[in-house]
């Protein structure tokens, strides 16, 4: 009836990056590239190292009466140091933090379903796309350049859920509050007639919302689900220049269905899709955009194996996404058509005798406290990301079961 777990963990990361510009003034022979001068900017190789040590403790309690209350925090320590390795000088200072992450769950189970109440306490760190501060000026018109100087963001999450079963139908609803300070934003400046992003700690963002999951066995052959989040958006970035500040809010949401269906004769078949109509960014909007796919599958006589067919977003030759940018500074339109149809084929197939005894749940351990688009070890991608492509759903984020970087103890993914 009672559980206790505690431990330690380390993360290091190192990330090195170079890199160098060419030009090809008249673009069509590809041997007439010259390397540009770089002079005028910090330097061309960066080098940024960081480690994390965290030790963390909870407490669970389940009672007879189908009460379940569980409690823990994390402390976690960060050391970052940061250089550009070809200039004297221009090393940068970084001061080490600690955080402390505390996270509460607790839930009743009745006759009419199980209710449950949530707090976690989130860091995500930057990822190095942010940080990188290599100028990418692949449109010389419009650059973008990361800030090694950015400090993680932090955010409260609050949950009330309530699940239940309705004969073949699981039913699971929930409104959530979150807060995120520090937020990490994009920052549009015009400089002559060039345009510079760059991201700063400027941001408060608050978000209101509900969402709703629904799976259902319709028959022995046929199971759908699919579910949608609905959130109103608050941002702000707390600064004090009128031709810097900026505000935004408004609705955002995103669906998603999916099914299974057994045909018969070793035959089945599986949909997906997701769609989010638009996200809101601090200054500006981005259009929507959606993902479907398609997939069919045959078991061999002998059951050992398999053969499968998938299409994914095979319908369109792409999907066109809008975005807008406005402030006293800037106004700025762009599109973007992403294509990623694709076509695949699996083949499985077991050879020999296979042992299906139950095994031992291992818990899974993972580095989730940087911010969505920022790998461990990417460097600045060639192109730059799309304004708020990568940044997941600014929804309800609770943390992960047991102990990982960044999430809480025992919340819903």
């Amino acid at each position: 009836m009672q559980l206790i777990e505690f431990g330690a963990k380390i993360i290091g990361r190192q990330v090195n990056s170079d890199y160098a510009s060419f030009l090809n003034p008249t673009g069509n022979d590809p041997s007439n590239y010259t390397k540009v001068n770089l002079a005028n900017l910090p330097s061309n190789v960066f080098d940024y190292n960081q480690n994390i040590w965290g030790t963390y403790f909870s407490y669970t309690l389940s009672t007879k009466s189908k009460w379940s209350m569980k409690f823990g925090g994390r402390y976690e320590h960060t050391d970052i140091e940061a250089s550009f390795l070809k200039k004297e000088g221009q090393n940068l200072t970084i001061p080490p933090y600690g955080v402390l992450v505390p996270s509460f769950n607790m839930s009743k189970t009745f006759k009419s379903g199980t209710w449950r109440f949530s707090f976690n306490r989130r860091i995500q760190r930057p990822g190095i796309q942010n940080l990188n501060p290599n100028v990418n000026s692949t449109n010389p018109l419009n650059i973008s350049q990361g800030n090694p100087n950015l400090s993680p963001e932090y955010a409260n999450n609050y949950e009330i859920n309530y699940s239940k079963f309705v004969k073949q139908t699981y039913i699971s609803t929930a409104i959530f509050v979150r807060n995120n300070t520090g937020a990490i934003n994009q920052i549009r400046t015009v400089v002559g007639d060039t345009v510079k992003t760059t991201s700063m700690n400027i941001g408060v963002e608050n978000a209101y919302g509900m969402n709703i999951n629904i799976n259902m066995n319709l028959s022995n052959k046929l199971m759908i689900g699919g579910g949608g989040d609905l959130s109103y958006m608050v941002l702000k970035n707390n600064v004090p220049d009128p031709l810097m500040n900026a505000s935004n809010q408004g609705l955002q949401s995103n669906f998603r269905i999916f099914g299974n269906y057994n045909i018969g004769s070793g035959w089945g078949a599986q949909l997906f899709s997701f769609y989010r109509p638009n996200q809101i960014l601090l200054q500006g909007t981005q259009g929507g955009f959606g993902i479907y796919s398609l997939s069919l599958k045959k078991d061999f006589k002998n059951k050992k194996g398999s053969i499968g067919f998938g299409a994914e977003n095979f319908l369109t030759n792409g999907m066109t996404i809008r975005s807008e940018t406005k402030t006293p500074l800037i106004t700025q339109e762009s599109t973007n058509v992403l294509r990623n149809m694709n076509f695949k084929i699996n083949i499985s197939y077991r050879f020999g005798k296979m042992s299906f005894n139950p095994t031992k749940r291992k818990k899974s351990v993972s580095n989730d406290d940087q911010k969505d688009g920022g790998g461990d070890a990417t460097p600045a991608p060639t192109q730059p990301m799309m304004p708020g492509m990568g940044g997941g759903d600014r929804g309800s984020r609770g943390g992960g079961g047991g102990y990982s970087g960044g999430g809480g103890f025992g919340g819903p993914r």
